[in-house]
């Protein structure tokens, strides 16, 4: 019955079609008139129930002669990665730019926070040029720059005869602006319109107001794109927020997969934590790491220093680190010096209301907690005075949610409610800010 299902679903496809979405897809199991789909990625699962979903359905009707109810999961693609299969003929790769050993798909941790990024990623280094450009975007430290430069790594292993070139946006200018002294802008556009098959650039919003250098990047965009040469693109914010850019660049930014790194939860960053020790060689107490990965989750460059310290600190005194030495060492501390701004109002929040920062920056729907959260936004906006945009991404809201609790606690503060006035105080005080913004 599985392979009549398949054959029925593939005589209704086209031979790309299939090829394309369907080369993973397979008959899991038939259960009680529920079908069991799998396919090895949940970007193509997505798009697959979403595209296809009613052609799948009349297909099993027409099969059981009967209507019958389906679903698709997807086995992990971590899978893909972990075997130690090795191309049937080994290269030597053309190493246009170094890439950091480190930042390969086996050592990424994959959660619930990153896994269309790194689903989205993955697809693109197996199949370059078919999820055209490709945009990831996210906060600092959040592992942009490890996914673009995993599919470089994947590229040299897999198709060693592709021309891959990785830099930053910096770095784009930089040889541009070297070109032109030197007149050679003809050689500059030839090396990164021609002389490459796959194009990661990082840190776009670095040419933010840099319109020069956007025409140029507009223009080597479109050769690539329409040679079909895969494009992958960093940046800190999603391609719409990207003021100071062309309308036509950013427009050509969002023509294929835009796909964003969320904060990840505390479970996922316990995993990054563990394994970035495993990649130091060291060992730290479970206990220890948890609450590394529970006070460094936002930014995973912090959360690395932070273990280096740590095992650092056991190589030199000899002496395992315990949660109590960790505090010292790292000055985890609501009001801590060595803490920014946000993160002291992150932590007085939960010190204040008895929440977790897991809780604050999540979806409850707990009146507490949406309550923390509304005077936290407001604290972040009128008191620190960040912008809209960083209130968002500090507390994983849209613009019009962060709005919505501004303008909520302001009319609670004008009508004389003297509980969140004194929360609102209480909070400014405990991260050694007075009213109106004045840092103490």
């Amino acid at each position: 019955m599985k392979e009549k299902i398949i054959e029925a679903l593939k005589a209704k496809l086209n031979r790309r079609v299939w090829e394309s979405w369907f080369s993973t897809f397979d008959v899991k199991d038939i259960q009680d008139n529920v079908v069991v789909f799998q396919v090895g990625n949940l970007f193509i699962k997505d798009w697959l129930e979403k595209k296809y979903g009613q052609l799948i359905a009349k297909t099993l009707r027409e099969v059981f002669d009967k209507p019958v109810e389906y679903r698709i999961e997807y086995t992990s693609i971590q899978q893909d990665i972990d075997d130690n299969d090795e191309p049937v003929v080994k290269k030597r790769p053309l190493i246009l730019t170094p890439l950091n050993p480190i930042l390969t798909f086996e050592n990424f941790v994959v959660g619930p926070n990153n896994m269309f990024a790194y689903s989205a990623c993955l697809e693109v280094a197996k199949n370059p040029g078919k999820y055209n450009p490709l945009f990831l975007y996210g906060g600092v430290g959040l592992g942009k720059t490890h996914l673009i430069q995993a599919i470089g790594h994947y590229l040299f292993k897999y198709q060693p005869d592709l021309r891959v070139i990785y830099l930053t946006s910096e770095r784009f200018l930089n040889e541009l602006v070297d070109s032109i002294k030197k007149g050679k802008v003809q050689e500059f556009r030839e090396k990164f319109r021609t002389k490459i098959d796959v194009l990661l650039l990082d840190d776009i919003q670095f040419l933010t107001g840099k319109m020069g250098i956007q025409m140029e990047l507009f223009h080597t965009f479109n050769d690539l794109y329409n040679a079909g040469k895969q494009i992958v693109i960093c940046s800190d914010r999603d391609p719409s927020d990207l003021n100071g850019f062309q309308d036509r660049l950013i427009s050509r930014f969002q023509m294929g997969v835009v796909a964003k790194l969320e904060k990840p939860d505390e479970e996922t960053s316990f995993k990054i934590a563990r394994k970035m020790v495993e990649i130091e060689g060291g060992q730290l107490d479970e206990e220890v790491l948890r609450l590394v990965a529970r006070y460094f989750s936002d930014n995973l460059r912090r959360l690395r220093g932070s273990i280096v310290k740590l095992l650092m600190h056991q190589q030199i005194t000899g002496e395992q680190v315990n949660c109590e030495t960790a505090k010292q060492l790292l000055d985890i501390n609501p009001v801590g010096r060595n803490l920014n701004l946000s993160d002291k109002l992150i932590y007085a929040l939960c010190e204040e209301f008895s929440v977790s920062p897991q809780e604050l920056l999540g979806n409850s729907r707990r009146k507490d907690i949406i309550i923390a959260r509304q005077i936290g936004i407001y604290v972040a906006k009128n008191v620190l005075g960040l912008s809209l945009r960083q209130v968002a991404e500090l507390f994983n809201k849209s613009h019009p949610t962060v709005s919505h609790a501004i303008e909520k606690v302001k009319e609670l503060l004008e009508s004389q409610n003297q509980e969140i006035k004194s929360k609102v105080e209480k909070i400014s005080k405990m991260i050694s800010v007075k009213a109106y913004g004045q840092i103490v």
